[in-house]
């Protein structure tokens, strides 16, 4: 059976379009206001909800007077003024106009399909308080419930509006790391010339060229030249990856010096990278399983309280008379209102994202994140861009220090690199800078694509060059650079991936929370330094990583993944909850339910601990919603509660749960110092004292 777009629940065609399945009216209302089909933001929703918020604002205020209005008939008595039942009879209509008229095309539809749903309900017992009421004022017979069936209209109304514009945040903060825009590429016509156009206008079979230090938007095949492409957000591999004719390259690389002809193999739209992100934005904003309860609970408990209340009107009826039987029965549907039970999870929700994102999580999946956070019981990290900063330098190597001098050699290296933009050459500049050095004026430096940098200083040759190059020779192990001057070598070193600051407090406070972490990475060899003695996994393909959370996920366990790669979002998708660094790709932040927008890892521990505190307070907003409303129905039927103070518990209960969760931005004080201490971390040198993971 299909399930409501919303909520999740079973529904059967409620709608009638096999594309837009909602189980009742409240649901179809907070998803046309908050987010479509494919978790972005609808171009009307905003005017829509702002008329809602426009006319449930003067809907309140036309309330309230109505329950001053009440006050003042419930304690004057026949001593109160006659004209202040006709008033309530005008504010009331004013409201029921505001806020009821929605329900009715969804009210009949409801009624011939023979179910009826939460909202509906809803409006049938506040529309019945409304006639009754009109026929009391009108016959001077009865007390009139204006104020009952305007209260129950607009508190229902404001708990809709509560999660749509939950859902409208969440929509604008995905939106603010996803560019709709297509990217450009450079589209090579029939006359060989390049023309700059949207990937989205490139078909299969076009050729297209791509650029230094420019991102590859389209899956194709090497058909010219030779480069280097940095796969790392695919393969999880530091080292960039030589490509030449009848190589395969994927949407997400990085090409870093160009050069390459590409055929298309698929357009834009079919590619694996926009099929897998269309995927992901359909599901990131269904809600979880308290959201999905909350809802299913407010409908059988809103059950039990009709058929409560037409079994305390019958009794009433046949034991007293008619007008007892009638203020006992709305007393009973005043208090079991399960508007409490409507505002708690998104309420308690919203309040924790908030709380998260001021500290640095920006969390994209809604409630369901926030729950299944809570329940992590083993973590999951990639290396390269998770757990490390950047690139650094190893120490350089000179085979003649009296000859070549090291710090003359970076000098000239950094010469080289100097007009370069790649992440290596970064790395360089880095090195340079932090060792007080300069670059020397190095000429006729060219790109040799997929093998380095040449040049010349002072009529003599020089050569940056990976181990690949023909004067490299047996001179230098696979991963190595050499700086080569007239074809003898004069500085070897290699790059590595210096650990983020606070990486071993983070693994140290996941341990000490009984939640195991391992690493997962492309790189080959043995672990670094930092990682010593942890679960490394190294040589780790995408699909190896994807099929060991589904290892993990298997026997039972939560699996928290973070990346920062394209690499990574397959094992992300597959984890229960996917976390991706501020750094990472693009499409890896669309992708993910969390974002970490600070380069301090222990915000995770911290965040888990939160989330469980979060997932008591939704169940204490349960159990009090229940029992509040149980023994409130209670007191009701035994005709010890009139109408108006029964309106007044409902406030209560309701007023209970709200600051019950806004109790939550207190919770776990280590995210109030991690919100002021969000902003770049030191990268410790490679040299230094780096403490290792215990």
């Amino acid at each position: 059976m299909p399930a409501c777009k919303h909520c999740g629940l079973p529904v059967q065609d409620y709608t009638q379009s096999k594309h837009d399945l909602f189980c009742c009216f409240g649901c179809k209302m907070v998803h046309e206001l908050g987010v479509d089909g494919a978790g972005a933001a609808q171009s009307t929703a905003p005017t829509a909800y702002k008329l809602l918020v426009l006319r449930w604002v003067f809907a309140f205020v036309l309330s309230m007077f109505q329950v001053f209005i009440s006050i003042t008939i419930f304690f004057e008595g026949e001593q109160a003024p006659v004209f202040l039942g006709w008033v309530n009879f005008v504010l009331g209509t004013g409201v029921l106009l505001l806020l009821g008229s929605s329900f009715l095309p969804n009210l009949w539809r409801e009624l011939r399909a023979l179910r009826l749903s939460l909202a509906s309900l809803i409006f049938t017992g506040t529309s019945a308080a409304y006639g009754l009421s009109v026929w009391s004022v009108f016959t001077g017979v009865g007390e009139p419930y204006f104020e009952t069936a305007s209260m129950i209209l607009t508190f229902y109304i404001g708990s809709l509006l509560l999660d749509a514009y939950f859902k409208r945040k969440l929509a604008a903060y995905g939106k603010t790391f996803a560019d709709d825009t297509p990217p450009e590429v450079l589209l090579l016509q029939e006359n060989g010339t390049a023309l700059r156009t949207s990937a989205a206008q490139v078909h299969e079979g076009a050729r297209v060229q791509t650029e230094p230090d420019t991102q590859i938007w389209l899956d194709g095949i090497v058909t010219e030249g030779a480069g280097l492409v940095d796969e790392a957000h695919l393969t999880g591999e530091a080292e960039p990856v030589r490509k030449q004719p009848g190589d395969a390259v994927r949407a997400g690389s990085l090409s870093i010096d160009g050069g390459l002809l590409l055929r298309v193999t698929s357009a834009f739209d079919e590619s694996s990278l926009q099929q897998y992100l269309r995927r992901v934005r359909e599901n990131r904003y269904q809600p979880g399983r308290y959201e999905r309860m909350a809802y299913r609970g407010a409908s059988i408990l809103l059950a039990f309280v009709m058929l409560t209340a037409l079994a305390v009107l019958a009794y009433y009826v046949q034991t007293a008379d008619w007008q007892i039987a009638l203020r006992n029965m709305l007393a009973v549907l005043l208090i079991g209102c399960p508007c409490a039970f409507s505002i708690s999870t998104p309420a308690a929700v919203w309040i924790a994202n908030q709380r998260l994102q001021d500290s640095g999580l920006l969390v994209l999946g809604g409630g369901q994140t926030i729950e299944r956070l809570s329940e992590i019981d083993r973590v999951i990290f990639d290396k390269t861009g998770t757990l490390t900063e950047g690139l650094g330098l190893t120490e350089p190597q000179s085979p003649d220090p009296d000859r070549f001098p090291v710090e003359e050699s970076l000098r000239l290296a950094g010469g080289l690199e100097a007009q370069q933009q790649h992440p290596m050459a970064q790395a360089m500049r880095n090195r340079l800078e932090q060792s007080g050095l300069r670059p020397l004026p190095v000429q006729d430096t060219q790109l040799l694509p997929g093998l380095g940098l040449s040049g010349s200083w002072q009529g003599k040759a020089l050569l940056l060059v990976n181990h690949t190059h023909p004067v490299s020779a047996s001179k230098l192990a696979p991963g190595e650079l050499g700086l080569f001057e007239d074809g003898l070598l004069r500085m070897s070193f290699r790059f590595w991936q210096p650990p983020k600051a606070q990486l071993a407090q983070a693994w140290k406070s996941l341990t000490n929370d009984g939640i195991p972490a391992i690493i997962l990475t492309g790189d080959p060899g043995l672990p670094p330094e930092w990682a010593a003695g942890t679960d490394y996994r190294s040589g780790q393909s995408p699909e190896d990583k994807f099929r060991a959370v589904n290892a993990f996920r298997n026997e039972g366990q939560r699996v928290l993944f973070a990346g920062d790669g394209t690499n990574d979002m397959l094992a992300s998708g597959a984890a229960d909850v996917g976390v991706v660094m501020g750094s990472g790709t693009p499409a890896a932040k669309e992708a993910a339910d969390i974002i970490l927008l600070q380069p301090d890892l222990t915000v995770i521990p911290v965040a888990l601990r939160f989330a469980r505190k979060v997932k008591r307070k939704i169940r204490l907003n349960f159990f009090w919603a229940l029992i509040y409303n149980v023994v409130g129905m209670s007191i009701a039927a035994a005709g010890l509660l009139h109408p108006f103070f029964a309106i007044l518990a409902m406030i209560l209960s309701s007023l209970f749960v709200t600051l019950n969760s806004l109790r939550i931005r207190s919770a776990e004080p280590e995210l109030t110092g991690l919100a002021r201490s969000v902003g770049a971390a030191s990268i410790p040198k490679e040299n230094e004292a780096v403490a290792e993971i215990p």
